[in-house]
């Protein structure tokens, strides 16, 4: 993603674009305070972490291709997104907005590496981080360099992992 999220929003507001172990729960004992039913169901981080790594690539396909609509389905409908300049931008309606601007620039080159992916003990909330580079031009056709780093915060609805809140910190056009 997202890697993804609103490093790309960041950067293509201002003229560049911006943007795993598996574990098994162990079963209750008599003397624990988890239930036996809530023991049995096991969180696959493995699986969990590729689902968000590939979002996050899609996400990425998703901006270089101008396609809002296809951005979308990677939010929570009460997502906060910050930028450069710290200004939020809350739900998803806004966010819609915001991409539907940002995409109307040429988005270059965008890559990301992610840094990793961590989780909550129950696998509901995920957060991932790490570093983006574009390669857009100005008005001249001069190449704009960008590189920064993001981070998502992700939650479990509907059986798939959705961003509610995301950051971005650019190290600067060269």
């Amino acid at each position: 993603m997202r890697k993804t999220g609103i490093a790309l929003l960041a950067a293509a507001t201002c003229g560049t674009f911006i943007l795993s172990g598996c574990g098994k729960g162990t079963a209750a004992s008599a003397d624990s305070a988890t239930p036996a039913t809530a023991a049995s169901n096991s969180f696959d981080k493995a699986a969990a972490s590729h689902e968000i790594v590939a979002a996050d690539s899609a996400f990425v396909r998703a901006m270089m291709a101008r396609n809002v609509d296809s951005l979308m389905p990677y939010y929570d409908q009460s997502v906060v997104s910050m930028s450069e300049g710290g200004k939020a931008v809350k739900g998803i309606g806004d966010v819609r907005a915001a991409y539907t601007q940002a995409v109307k620039g040429d988005p270059g080159a965008l890559t990301f590496e992610s840094g990793g992916v961590n989780f909550s003990d129950d696998g509901t909330m995920a957060w991932d981080y790490g570093t983006y580079a574009s390669t857009t031009k100005d008005a001249k056709g001069k190449a704009i360099k960008t590189s920064g780093s993001f981070l998502n915060v992700w939650k479990r609805v509907g059986g798939h992992y959705r961003i509610v809140a995301e950051i971005n910190n650019s190290d600067g056009a060269k």
